[in-house]
């Protein structure tokens, strides 16, 4: 930070304490201390800066005149706090790469490191040490480099999205992980309305949520005039006839999963079969079963609501391309094999999340990164075009709270600024450093992170429920998410230690959810006479 601030304007305390008189080695003449110039395009004789406005001392005899900052400097060598040399003045223009802003230019005088190679701009050389950016709520700090726990990460100027160097001065808020090059501060931004108190006028969904597809569950109820706020005791279920659906008190903290959306139950109350091990969520048990959508992911045809047959029935979204054995939407036309998840089908138009100052709508974008976590996005995304923010489905979707197999407590969606933790974050499971802007899962009270990718909520199978149950000839078979080590089908021979499987619990019997389907589907009658007889029966020691 330099010594005197910019152009030499010093305060009414300052300039009662100043020399009314001052003497330079190199003008013969004594200098006068003067507060107004003889005209307006008065310049400085050594940085060629405009006096007006500022005090400076002015040669009675002669035109010279110079800044008071500018005076000291010259009798004095000048300094920058944070470099270990003196700085010289040069005071014809050069061309030059300037290490503080990066320009190249020689419109203006320069100070120049004989000892190391350092050279930057005069008016570098009196940035303002704290800055009010109209893109930012807090106020940036110059640094004179990334600060060294950024340094083995690739950052981007928040303004212009230019990569940041590691010896570049920036202005930057540390706990917001917002970085500005120094050639960027004074600039904005494409300009965004500010429509924060708009809100709740704009009927977004508030996200992120602890059971974020319940909310969208519901507002699409609403949307629609079908949301019931009457809750009876008991249900028929266009899904699960086989036997009515209870209201029940959610008071066991049981792990449950929703059949419809594959979502956890956290709600006090639910409608569950305990027969069949069969659970919905309130909101979702209001769907109806004849319900059809005209989607925009698919303007061609209808898409109508669907459910499996069976717990190892899958079905492939055609827009996120994960497989899911819960409720889905499907194009009925002929060749056609459009599909949508629960989740994917429900996706509103616009969000507010608390990652983002502005709305973030539905858009179709190409080569963007996500603002969570840099995956490249492509197609369908949410986003501030005016801010260049963006977030893909899942991260804009990712629950406020999930729980974690590693650690006793639920772990908390986090993101910028992270204003009561220190700088750096090291994830629990891969043990590799976080990345400082992107976001992560973590448990204040161990002081636990985790990045989302890391964690199996956050997986391939994470629309798939498991722990049902189908009975495939004597055995009673529950869908795992990985079939033991060095497991194979009982029917094909494929191995299943790394695929979702079907386990008997009394055998230790594997069959794969492809053959599974088969025999319940009557499509391979003969499969099932090279199926081993159960040599246990459920309940044995």
């Amino acid at each position: 930070m330099a010594q005197e601030s910019q152009g030499g304007k010093v305060s009414k305390v300052d300039i009662d304490k100043l020399s009314q008189e001052f003497t330079l080695p190199n003008h013969i003449h004594k200098l006068k201390l003067v507060e107004r110039p003889p005209n307006e395009n008065s310049l400085c004789n050594i940085c060629f800066l405009s006096c007006k406005g500022n005090n400076f001392y002015a040669c009675e005899t002669c035109r010279f005149q110079v800044h008071v900052s500018c005076a000291r400097r010259e009798k004095e060598d000048w300094k920058l706090k944070q470099h270990d040399h003196f700085l010289i003045l040069q005071r014809t223009p050069a061309t030059f790469h300037c290490n503080a802003c990066g320009k190249e230019d020689n419109r203006e005088p320069s100070y120049l490191c004989t000892e190391c190679p350092l050279w930057i701009h005069h008016s570098c050389a009196n940035l303002d040490q704290k800055f009010n950016h109209g893109d930012h709520d807090h106020p940036l700090y110059l640094e004179f480099s990334l600060p060294q726990e950024f340094e083995n990460f690739t950052l981007t100027c928040d303004v212009c999205s230019e990569k940041l160097l590691p010896d570049d001065w920036v202005y930057q808020c540390g706990p917001c992980r917002f970085f500005v090059h120094v050639k960027c501060v004074r600039k904005r931004r494409t300009a965004a309305d500010d429509n924060i108190e708009a809100f709740p006028k704009l009927n977004l969904a508030l996200l992120p949520e602890d059971n974020e597809t319940v909310q969208l569950v519901e507002r699409f109820l609403k949307q629609n005039g079908i949301l019931e706020n009457l809750r009876p005791s008991q249900i028929d279920n266009f899904q699960h006839k086989a036997h009515p659906l209870v209201l029940s008190n959610n008071t066991n903290k049981d792990k449950l999963v929703c059949d419809g959306c594959i979502r956890p139950i956290v709600d006090p109350c639910y409608y569950s079969c305990q027969q069949c091990s069969y659970f919905l969520h309130v909101t979702c048990s209001q769907l109806p079963g004849d319900l059809e959508l005209n989607h925009p992911f698919h303007p061609e045809h209808r898409l109508y609501i669907r459910h499996p047959e069976y717990c190892c029935f899958f079905r492939q979204c055609s827009h996120c391309k994960l497989d899911t054995n819960g409720w889905w939407f499907e194009c009925k036309q002929i060749g056609c094999d459009f599909r949508l998840d629960m989740k994917c089908a429900l996706l509103p138009k616009a969000i507010a999340h608390k990652s983002h100052r502005h709305p973030l709508y539905r858009i179709s974008v190409s080569d963007e990164n996500c603002s969570a976590c840099a995956k490249t996005l492509s197609g369908s995304s949410y986003g501030c075009k005016a801010c260049r923010f963006y977030l893909g489905k899942d991260c804009a979707l990712s629950p406020r709270t999930i729980p974690a197999q590693w650690d006793e407590h639920h772990l908390t969606l986090i993101f910028p600024p992270f204003t009561d933790h220190p700088d750096e974050f090291l994830c629990e499971i891969c043990e590799t450093y976080a990345h400082p802007k992107y976001w992560l899962y973590h448990c204040k009270d161990c002081d636990q992170s985790f990045h989302p990718h890391c964690i199996p909520q956050h997986g391939m199978s994470r629309n798939i429920k498991f722990g049902s149950t189908i009975q495939i000839a004597e055995h009673s078979l529950e869908l795992v998410e990985k079939g033991e080590y060095m497991s194979r089908c009982g029917v094909c021979q494929d191995h299943l230690d790394k695929k979702n499987a079907l386990l008997c619990t009394a055998c230790n019997l594997h069959i794969c959810c492809k053959c599974a389907c088969d025999i319940l589907e009557n499509k391979a009658k003969k499969k099932t006479e090279v199926i081993s007889r159960c040599n246990k029966t459920l309940g044995d020691p």
